[in-house]
């Protein structure tokens, strides 16, 4: 076995992704503490105010300790030069009746006032995604004990991620859903695209911190061969979008029901910054157009209005169809509790001890 999370407090080795955008309900956080597992907010695009609220409904619902996903850079951006690609996406406005986009865009940061919020809410794990959070957040939440992990698709970014004084890696493959956490997409320009065994293999082999794998694990199986590598434990998101608890849409949830790993593709389409999404018409029409994609987050900015209309309106060929390489393992929506129990093996001997020496 690997470096065990002795800083977290966790009765079975698997942590829920922070996916952000509305997934990570307070009943899919709560339910997967309960359950003894790692329950993460996606608070990446919340504001502040908006975190707390999400934090204060959890803690009514288990007094388990959970986390808080954050984006660790800058979102602070405003563009004037966007009248091409709304233009683009005016009919989609138009099939789903709503207003055309406007001619600029502007996005706040409010990663300073969430940093704040986790203190004061006595949040004990953060982890972030995109980068490394300055030092001055760093040592503020260090400060007040909290355990800190780091998400990275390289060797160079989780060297980084420890040298900052980071605690635990994520190593996420480039079989992992929605937006992976490399650093430099100008460097990367689809993500830094190494598979996931050989990414664990190279970290474990090289960092004296532990490492939690991530990218398209959906069994028992999986984890059983990631903890028999060394990984301290895993991290799982698509399998978590067809929980009951979770706030995906139906049509979203059919669309996960339905497509295997042919189906899935990295994208700029949505966002600006490639992600692994399930294709469908939004990402065929706009990736095959003459119109140069926006940055993140100016591009997840001027399409967010086209993406919550379609989840409105239940039509999957319109949305951010998130989800890793192992969609295709997914068959129906099942409870947390439920989900969990078979990632483990709740019942046998074999996992018992496995919790032992995980607790250890």
């Amino acid at each position: 076995m690997g470096k065990h999370l002795e800083a977290i407090d966790l009765h079975i080795p698997v942590i829920q992704a922070g996916m952000a955008g509305g997934i990570t309900t307070p009943e899919l956080v709560a339910e997967v503490a309960n359950a003894g597992a790692l329950g993460t907010i996606g608070a990446g695009y919340m504001s502040a105010s908006a975190l707390r609220e999400e934090i204060k409904k959890i803690k009514q619902l288990t007094n388990k300790p959970f986390a808080v996903n954050l984006f660790a850079t800058n979102l602070e951006a405003f563009s004037s030069e966007i009248g091409p690609m709304q233009q683009l996406l005016d009919p989609y406005r138009d099939a789903l009746e709503i207003e055309h986009g406007k001619q600029s865009v502007k996005t706040y940061d409010y990663l300073q006032e969430k940093v704040y919020v986790i203190i004061e809410e006595s949040i004990p794990v953060v982890s972030t995604a995109f980068g490394v959070l300055s030092s001055v957040l760093i040592e503020r939440l260090k400060k007040n004990n909290v355990t800190l992990i780091g998400m990275a698709t390289n060797l160079d970014e989780a060297k980084q991620l420890v040298e900052a004084g980071y605690d635990v890696i994520v190593a996420q493959g480039f079989e992992a859903g929605g937006h992976r956490g490399t650093f430099h997409t100008n460097k990367h320009p689809n993500g830094c695209n190494i598979g996931l065994l050989s990414l664990v293999q190279e970290l474990l082999f090289n960092l004296d911190v532990p490492i939690i794998a991530a990218g398209g694990i959906t069994d028992k199986s999986q984890i059983d061969a990631l903890l028999a590598m060394g990984a301290a434990g895993v991290q799982i998101g698509t399998k978590f979008l067809v929980a009951k608890e979770a706030g995906t849409n139906n049509a979203y949830r059919q669309a996960l029901i339905k497509s295997t790993a042919v189906n899935t593709t990295i994208t700029k389409a949505f966002s600006g910054r490639p992600a692994r999404a399930i294709i469908n018409q939004f990402i065929k029409e706009v990736e095959s157009s003459d119109c140069d994609l926006l940055p993140f987050p100016v591009q997840n900015e001027i399409t967010k209005d086209v993406r919550s209309a379609a989840k409105e309106f239940a039509v999957a060929e319109f949305q951010s169809l998130w989800a890793g390489q192992g969609v295709g393992a997914i068959v129906n929506e099942e409870p947390v509790a439920k989900i969990l129990a078979a990632l483990v093996g709740e019942d046998s001997e074999e996992t018992n001890q496995l919790k032992l020496e995980f607790d250890e």
